[in-house]
């Protein structure tokens, strides 16, 4: 049996090979959310009148900075859910966007999206809510009015500010209470 010489291995070895491409990446993460979660479209299905009376004005959280990060839990909520939700590593089964919409048209979307997430049995949501760097004062408008009112929310269980892979602290993850 004759030994081949290591230029022989090597050519060998290239032609095996020829056409594979390296990885970019071998990491898999495993907690990658779906890009193309379906958009909330279908508005016939809530009530509009059930939930205005949740959401006030009135009830001011204190305010905070675009750059901020924000958790709520209502209490009860296991440490581990509350832990998941802040790493983003429940599963998001829709988003909406509130970017450009005055505070009267997110307060709306806002409490249509909650109900038909509800009723589509939607455990956890992604809102884009921005940071309000186009906002006349220093502060983020629609962020601290969302904070306000997700807590006043009875449907609500938690929310997080994303993590950067979703929009970081211009969006948050909401846990939705089952109907």
């Amino acid at each position: 049996m004759s030994k081949k010489q290591p230029d022989e291995d090597f050519s060998t070895f290239k032609d095996a090979i020829k056409g594979v491409k390296p990885l970019k990446n071998d990491r898999i993460d495993l907690y990658a959310h779906p890009q193309n979660t379906r958009p909330f479209k279908d508005k016939n299905q809530y009530d509009d009148a059930t939930y205005h009376t949740h959401l006030s004005d009135e009830i001011e959280s204190p305010e905070v900075s675009g750059e901020e990060f924000l958790f709520f839990a209502q209490t009860g909520l296991q440490f581990k859910t509350q832990k998941q939700l802040r790493q983003g590593k429940i599963i998001i089964d829709d988003h909406l966007d509130l970017h450009g919409f005055t505070i009267t048209e997110a307060r709306q979307t806002l409490l249509e999206f909650i109900q038909f997430a509800q009723k589509q049995q939607i455990r956890c949501i992604r809102l884009v809510h921005g940071k309000g760097y186009r906002a006349s004062s220093n502060k983020p408008i629609l962020k601290n009015k969302i904070n306000s009112w997700l807590r006043q929310h009875p449907d609500i269980l938690a929310f997080s500010s994303a993590q950067p892979k979703d929009g970081g602290t211009g969006a948050m993850y909401i846990l939705i209470k089952s109907d």
